[in-house]
């Protein structure tokens, strides 16, 4: 009997590009997905906060264009 890696092996040999690449997001999704799911609730928050923004660069972040601020009303009376 062959197992599920072996199947998958099997499967993939035979599969075009796209559906190798379709199928390779796929599969680093549920890997992604899984690691999420086994982090302890009571961790390090440090540690899992550092790893939930891995791999986003502050140089990729959109810095949104800077307003003028109103002058605020006068409520004082005269």
């Amino acid at each position: 009997m062959k197992t599920t890696a072996e199947k998958l092996t099997i499967i993939t040999r035979t599969l075009p590009e796209p559906l190798l690449e379709e199928l390779l997001d796929f599969a680093e999704f549920l890997k992604r997905k899984n690691e999420r799911e086994s982090v302890a609730p009571r961790g390090n928050f440090a540690r899992h906060l550092h790893k939930r923004f891995e791999g986003i660069e502050i140089e990729d972040l959109p810095i949104p264009p800077r307003t003028t601020t109103r002058t605020p009303p006068d409520f004082r009376s005269s």
